[in-house]
């Protein structure tokens, strides 16, 4: 009996094959360790962390510890580094590759928070090519593994050199870029532009990665039909439907399913995270969840306020019930 062949990678980040077209993108206080893993468990084919300020991290002062927490099944796995220093940038990666092994490193050049920004960071790089080639170049001497960045159009509409910094990225050593079809001063306001990704498909030697909405199924087999892209890159929406890796749109998850990967988010939220801050960094996922069933402003209110552990799986328990879900049969996610 002929044994079946292994299945082609999907694309390459360096040398490492990746196996799967959509990803969840690292975003600030929403891809936890819990939140990445539940991801990568439905499909995501593979995980970056939040983004590891490392003038924080090298004096380690009011550094989230938590950051820095993956599973080895996530893997390939990445840090997403963010500074405006080379040298500094440089050697967070050293300290994070000594401890941790990580696959790659992601170079933040995309987010655009004014507190980012305004120090030349993130998004706010893109005003200083000649930084952006110094970071990747003295972050590719000091590690040995593959270097990515993911980066937005430009600071507004006036300055678009999106393709110059991602050139000057793969110049450089960058073996994947990731681009948000949105410029720094929308946020994440307006709709995202898919036309840059094209170009930057069409340009580079590299993988593209596309991001910028994609809400549904339907959309991402739109930006790969539009931009020719290799993966999709999905975040705010993947809150509320993280199902949107495995190809299923919300409306397609059962109050059972929701109901179960709730309760085991929160768990994993409570093993992970400081002791008694669980609760309150789990509420954007728990009200993000809920959002389709249209609860009333009362019952949503009692659930985001709720600040006692075992009043909280009451209240989930009863709107679940009140939902059909057999809560005292249902097995937990996972």
């Amino acid at each position: 009996m002929e044994s079946q062949a292994a299945p082609a990678p999907d694309f390459f980040l360096g040398s490492i094959p990746v196996y799967g077209r959509l990803i969840l993108a690292p975003m600030d206080g929403l891809s936890d360790p819990t939140f990445r893993w539940i991801t990568r468990k439905l499909g995501s084919a593979y995980s970056v962390s939040e983004f590891i300020n490392t003038l924080d991290y090298t004096v380690m002062r009011h550094f989230q510890e938590n950051r820095l927490l993956f599973r080895e099944q996530e893997r390939p796995f990445g840090f997403q580094l963010l500074d405006n220093d080379p040298c500094r940038m440089a050697n967070a990666a050293v300290r994070l590759m000594e401890e941790f092994k990580a696959d790659f490193f992601d170079i933040n050049i995309g987010c655009c928070t004014q507190r980012v920004t305004s120090r030349g960071a993130g998004a706010g790089l893109m005003r200083t090519p000649e930084l952006v080639k110094q970071i990747f170049i003295e972050v590719g001497k000091a590690v040995n593994v593959p270097v990515t960045a993911k980066l937005r159009l430009g600071i507004d509409n006036g300055c678009l050199n999106y393709r110059e910094i991602a050139e000057i990225a793969v110049e450089n050593g960058a073996r994947v870029i990731t681009l948000h079809g949105r410029t720094s001063k929308m946020g994440y306001s307006g709709r995202a532009r898919w036309e840059p990704i094209a170009e930057l498909k069409k340009a580079l030697p590299v993988p593209v990665i596309g991001n910028g909405d994609v809400a549904s199924v339907g959309d991402a087999r739109r930006m790969f039909d539009q931009t020719g892209c290799d993966a999709v890159m999905i975040g705010r929406y993947a809150k509320q439907n993280p199902w949107i890796f495995g190809w299923k749109d919300r409306d397609e998850v059962t109050p059972n399913e929701v109901y179960a990967l709730i309760r085991y988010q929160y768990a994993e939220m409570a093993r992970t995270y400081p002791r008694g801050s669980a609760i309150k960094a789990f509420r954007k996922y728990l009200k993000a969840y809920l959002e389709p069933y249209q609860l009333t402003r009362l019952e949503l209110s009692e659930l985001l306020r709720c600040e006692d552990e075992v009043t909280l799986l009451g209240l989930i328990n009863h709107t679940f019930s009140a939902l059909g879900v057999d809560v005292a049969r249902q097995h937990l996610w996972g």
